[in-house]
């Protein structure tokens, strides 16, 4: 593993963050738009800020294990960074907390249930230590001690091929009823904005986000299959199948929306990431794939503008 920098630090805790959670900031204000005919910073700051939080926390918690592990006088070093990485994701808590005191109680709720699971991703969960705390709770086998403890903790990524389907609803169909929440409008009455309406930009979002963790997980193959991690490519078996697969999925959505050119678009740039990108791939090219849906969403609103 190579040594960690304070540039390579300061970009995987703060920068990539960022990078991710333009994307989710894309779509809501596309989403807003659609639902309201306006943008609206609170569904957008909540979740763009969730995102940043998600992979900030899960990005400083990695990196303090790995620098602790070069011992004391390396941890020393990079202990600023850490510090600003910390400032930062407060100020993020900060904004998010602002947005969601100006927003209904659903949109509180459901910002929690989706979100939590993305904060769970890699913790292992006691299932058999919940289920004693609620026997005692329900006063069944009072003050008998459980000898069955010791059972394999569960972990959410490990569910086998469910990490991607899991990211493409959390942050597809999960980011659209966090959005339209916080309008409180009824379900007949969004504001569709020709060429796009609300179904199919909830799947187009769901498939998109889903195709854009398998691709990733493409690059990561080798080392999925080596750590027993159960991705879909590693199910499949093969880095050919996967891409043979994506772009099968991509072409039925492509085929579903062929009234959206802006959605046609996306799903042929999708197809290509997924035949041009691989393990050698510098990471910095799988940004186009996490951004794919916002290059669209700029160019349908550079030309909203235009015309």
């Amino acid at each position: 593993m190579a040594t960690p920098t304070v540039s390579t630090l300061v970009h995987s805790t703060i920068l990539t963050p960022i990078i991710v959670g333009m994307s989710s900031g894309m779509l809501s204000s596309l989403m807003s738009y659609e639902i309201a005919g306006r943008l609206d910073w609170r569904p957008i700051a909540i979740c763009s800020a969730c995102d940043i939080l998600v992979i900030g926390v899960d990005h400083v918690r990695d990196q303090e294990v790995v620098i602790n592990a070069l011992g004391a006088a390396t941890m020393k070093r990079f202990t600023p960074v850490f510090h600003a990485a910390r400032i930062f994701l407060a100020l993020i808590t900060s904004l998010l907390v602002m947005a969601l005191s100006q927003c209904p109680s659903e949109t509180v709720f459901l910002t929690a249930v989706f979100t939590t699971p993305a904060f769970l991703w890699a913790t292992p969960l006691d299932l058999q230590w919940i289920g004693r705390v609620l026997k005692r709770f329900m006063w069944m086998n009072y003050g008998q001690e459980d000898s069955s403890g010791s059972g394999k903790p569960f972990i959410i990524k490990r569910v086998p091929g469910m990490k991607a389907i899991f990211d493409g609803i959390i942050r597809g169909y999960g980011l659209f009823l966090v959005v339209h929440s916080t309008f409180q409008l009824p379900w007949q009455s969004a504001n569709n904005a020709p060429p796009w309406t609300i179904i199919e930009t909830v799947i187009w979002s769901v498939v998109n986000r889903t195709c854009h963790c398998i691709l990733a997980d493409v690059r990561d193959y080798d080392e999925d299959v080596k750590t027993g991690v159960p991705t879909i490519p590693v199910l499949l078996k093969s880095p050919f199948k996967t891409r043979m697969f994506l772009t099968a999925v991509q072409g039925a959505v492509m085929m579903a929306f062929l009234n959206n050119p802006f959605i046609v678009g996306n799903c042929c740039f999708t197809i290509a990431l997924a035949w041009i990108l691989g393990k050698d791939s510098p990471k910095i090219f799988f940004r186009l794939s996490l951004h794919s849906q916002s290059i669209f969403i700029i160019m349908y609103a550079a030309m909203s503008v235009l015309l």
